[in-house]
């Protein structure tokens, strides 16, 4: 299944490798703004970006461990 949301432009996937164990990372590209100090911040569709994805994540257990939002917006101070 897709993940689906608004303000999301580009999902990839990566795996994470440490000494002790391989993580498999969901990575999800926004044009929001994710840093809350940032004039255009948007609490609200940041924090339904970030439920959308839990909710992805807990359907996709077994294949995603973790999920990463990257801002694709300049101006991130």
């Amino acid at each position: 299944m897709a993940f689906k949301s608004p303000h999301v432009s580009l999902v990839s996937f990566s795996i994470e490798i440490d000494a002790d164990a391989a993580t498999n990372v969901m990575q999800i590209e926004t044009d929001l703004h994710l840093n809350p100090r940032h004039p255009s911040y948007d609490a609200a569709a940041v924090e339904r970006l970030v439920r959308d994805a839990r909710s992805y994540l807990a359907g996709s257990a077994d294949q995603i461990t973790q999920i990463r939002l990257v801002s694709n917006r300049s101006g991130q101070t």
